[in-house]
């Protein structure tokens, strides 16, 4: 299928992007791990990020999924991207004021009350980030992956370089007797340098799409806007849930642990996790250039067999993911977290592959939720997420304070796997699509077993782990060598 093959092509060019880019992010955790204070500076960093997460949602306003649903039917669809984007740009703007006078508010709340200054950079970074994501999707649209990844790669790289200019030049000018480096360099502000780094990353990065804010000439359509309105409004519930799944846990292990060890077991559990993000990075990639992909294949006579073609292919490449992450994390932990302080507790490494399973089963998700966004049933949508917000706020609530962040990531593994049954069985009654469910959950667990038993092996026989993988492959041959010689469904 050609369609399929442009599909795979702009996903590699999307996972380019994303991969170097979230590679360059991964450098970061070795930096922050070697040169913060401790564990709970981390901890401090992940707390921040994980409540601007949060805020993302609202800032965006499920716009850029409401831009994908009516550009595509729409005669003018730079009307579209204007109308949303005045919305996102005129929320900005009042989320930037409300910021500024309650800042001391806020950081009460997320509870570094001396830390005001991060509620008035974030909201500047929320806002300018919420006004880009349109920016980003208007080329994903039009079908500009290599336009989309270079200006991505440029807006990480300007905060990999502002990180390694504060974390590890000024230091070492200091320590030189570069004395001129302390008038704007405090070694005890090493927290505050991060986020400094985003805000500049933010803002020049929406600088950098000069010529398709000229869209914006197209104005306001107040008819327009109402029905995108309606549209992309469960979105936000949709996208709420969505960081109650992911993020939610760290803020909550600040606040339901003992005040001495949350922070620690929050910077601990984020960095680990982190490990786990390598499947979410091609999960990242797929979705970049499979939501426009499945938007414009709907109005075609064999939408649904191609997206069950999709399904198949996604899994496959998930699960090999899966298995050859768990075989190299005697070699990945070490590279990725640089400080062995992490590694003195064994409940880091033990949560990968929890972690790593729950990812997979958040990319399925997102396959199988195209049915709401294509029935225009975002509502329902909502409710699926909703699902699993339960599932991640009962998990949390009831054993964080006994398992600590062990909880939280089997509570993610439930959430996401609760809301791909939940999703699957809705679909098939609104906008059914022929998945072929014995394939899917097949390697999905011959995917878990070879992880398992990879897992025994990483560190007793090495090369034992390693077969894992071209076991995988071999299973994958048969299974598709079978389906050609019955021929049976997609």
């Amino acid at each position: 299928m050609s369609i399929l093959r442009k599909l795979a092509s702009q996903t590699a060019v999307y996972g380019l992007s994303t991969m170097v880019g979230r590679f360059l992010n991964f450098l970061l955790v070795p930096l922050y791990t070697a040169r913060l204070a401790n564990v709970a500076d981390y901890g401090e960093v992940s707390v921040v990020f994980s409540y601007a997460s949060f805020l993302a949602v609202i800032f965006a306003f499920g716009m850029e999924t409401g831009f994908f649903n009516f550009a595509r039917t729409a005669e003018n669809p730079k009307k579209v991207f204007s109308t949303a984007t005045l919305f996102l740009l005129g929320l900005g703007i009042l989320f930037i004021l409300f910021g500024n006078l309650f800042s001391n508010s806020i950081m009460q709340f997320v509870g570094y009350p001396s830390k005001q200054q991060y509620a008035v950079w974030f909201v500047v970074i929320l806002a300018a980030d919420a006004v880009t994501s349109l920016g980003f999707a208007w080329l994903r649209f039009a079908e500009k992956p290599w336009t989309f990844a270079t200006i991505r790669l440029i807006n990480i790289g300007i905060n990999v370089l502002s990180n390694l200019f504060f974390l590890l030049l000024c230091p070492w000018l200091q320590k030189h007797g570069y004395n001129w480096v302390n008038n704007f360099y405090d070694a005890d502000r090493m927290v505050e340098y991060i986020f400094l780094s985003n805000l500049w990353a933010s803002v020049i990065t929406l600088l950098l799409f000069s010529k398709i804010w000229l869209f914006l000439r197209e104005g306001f359509d107040k008819l327009l806007f109402k029905k995108m309105l309606a549209y992309s409004a469960p979105m936000i519930v949709v996208g709420l849930a969505g960081m109650i799944n992911e993020t939610l846990d760290r803020i909550l292990l600040k606040k339901l642990l003992p005040a001495n060890i949350a922070d620690h077991e929050a910077g601990l559990y984020s960095a680990f996790y982190k490990l786990s993000l390598v499947l979410t990075l091609f999960v990242q990639a797929f979705r970049f250039a499979a939501e426009p992909f499945f938007f414009k294949q709907a109005d075609h006579g064999d939408a649904k067999t191609t997206y069950a073609y999709v399904m198949k292919w996604f899994v496959y490449v998930c699960g090999f993911i899966y298995v050859a992450t768990i075989v190299a994390l005697p070699w990945l932990g070490p590279m990725l977290i640089r400080n062995k302080a992490y590694f003195a507790d064994p409940r880091g490494m033990y949560v990968v592959p929890v972690l790593l399973m729950a990812n997979l089963c958040l990319g399925i998700y997102y396959n199988l939720s195209i049915w709401y966004k294509l029935s225009n049933k975002t509502a329902l949508g909502a409710l699926t997420a909703l699902f699993g917000a339960a599932i991640t706020l009962f998990g949390n609530f009831v054993f964080i304070q006994t398992h600590s962040f062990i909880a939280s990531a089997w509570t993610t593994l439930a959430a996401y796997a609760g809301m791909v049954v939940l999703a699957y069985f809705m679909g098939r009654k609104y906008y059914n699509v022929p998945y072929n469910l014995q394939r899917i959950l097949g390697i999905i667990f011959i995917a878990f077993v070879l992880g398992s038993m990879a897992l025994q092996f990483t560190d007793i026989v090495p090369f034992v782990a390693f077969l894992a993988i071209p076991a995988y492959i071999l299973f994958v041959w048969l299974f598709e060598a079978k389906r050609k010689k019955k021929l049976v469904r997609y």
